[in-house]
């Protein structure tokens, strides 16, 4: 049986996406198929990392730190990775990154139905970062989501 998206299925207590939200096409929409098949008071740990800014948020294609920043840019609707070899790709997606950074995965968590239980932008290092520095300094993100009240 086929369930509309506005109707909820109710079935697992537990929904875990791992390394897996710098990669989906449609994050929000992953976010309201989790919230879709999750029991009331069921959860979400989601883990996900290196995001954008990381030095190697560019996952295979950070050959060197940031080089993912300098390598990915648009040019007449194709995505160049710049790398010897490489054929350039119609998107990001295609290359299997979405760019997603801390601030973007807030927000997007923000406009679904969905809250923080908990957040944790894990740093690189454990010093002492500067807040403006987060989206750079940022090695992984966890989190465990529950459904707004």
């Amino acid at each position: 049986m086929v369930h509309p998206a506005s109707e909820r299925v109710a079935a697992a207590g537990l929904a875990i996406s791992l390394d897996s939200f710098e990669h989906y096409e449609d994050p929000a929409g992953i976010l309201q198929t989790m919230h879709r098949i999750l029991k009331p008071g069921g959860v979400v740990l989601a883990a996900f990392g290196p995001p954008w800014f990381h030095p190697y948020g560019g996952h295979l294609f950070s050959v060197f730190p940031w080089a993912h920043l300098l390598f990915f840019r648009a040019r007449d609707g194709d995505v160049a990775t710049g790398l010897p070899g490489k054929e350039p790709k119609t998107s990001l997606l295609e290359a299997g990154i979405n760019r997603m950074t801390v601030a973007r995965f807030e927000r997007l968590v923000a406009a679904s139905p969905f809250q923080f239980r908990s957040f944790e932008a894990v740093p690189i290092w454990r010093h002492r970062w500067p807040a403006w520095s987060r989206e750079f300094t940022t090695s992984i993100v966890l989190c465990r989501l529950e459904a707004r009240q």
